[in-house]
């Protein structure tokens, strides 16, 4: 079993992150069923994309302070307020140290312990290999030959880049 440095680790999240988007996402495009929906249902898997947008941006910005970036440099990039950065996305990055450092959490009241760390943090060998096979079906043949030129496995897409 591979050992995984907390980069690799926050850009594997990222990635399962950005597969959740696009899995929620893809519902949205078809008309078909239309007359079968309420008129809230579109709405309704709108918001859970937005949901699932935020917790990729919060992986994205976890994975930018993983690869060096600072908060001012983050704020640059986000367009606010390097306070307001702080604000928004310390809390996750101590959130995730602490889950680095203690996976799992035993919490006050509860029978059994509760993971502490997003689940493709905590198991990354069984969803890089899953996300290898979502990339293959996903990304087209232009990418997988720009892989090969680089010199990466075409067939790893996510697992050979985790270093």
């Amino acid at each position: 079993m591979p050992e995984y440095t907390p980069a690799a680790l926050a850009r594997l999240i990222l990635s399962d992150r950005a597969r959740d988007v696009v899995d929620d996402a893809v519902r949205l495009v078809p008309t078909l069923d239309d007359g079968q929906r309420s008129p809230g249902d579109l709405l309704m898997e709108a918001l859970r994309v937005r949901s699932q947008v935020d917790k990729l941006v919060t992986a994205a910005v976890l994975n930018a302070r993983e690869q060096g970036a600072s908060w001012s440099e983050i704020a640059v990039l986000v367009g606010i307020r390097t306070e307001s950065v702080t604000e928004r996305w310390l809390p996750d990055e101590q959130r995730w140290h602490a889950g680095l450092a203690q996976p799992m959490r035993e919490e006050p009241g509860e029978d059994l312990p509760r993971l502490a760390v997003p689940q493709a943090a905590y198991a990354p060998e069984v969803y890089a290999r899953d996300l290898d096979g979502w990339a293959l079906r996903h990304v087209d043949e232009i990418e997988h030959e720009r892989w090969r030129k680089l010199g990466k496995d075409p067939e790893r897409p996510v697992s050979d880049g985790l270093g």
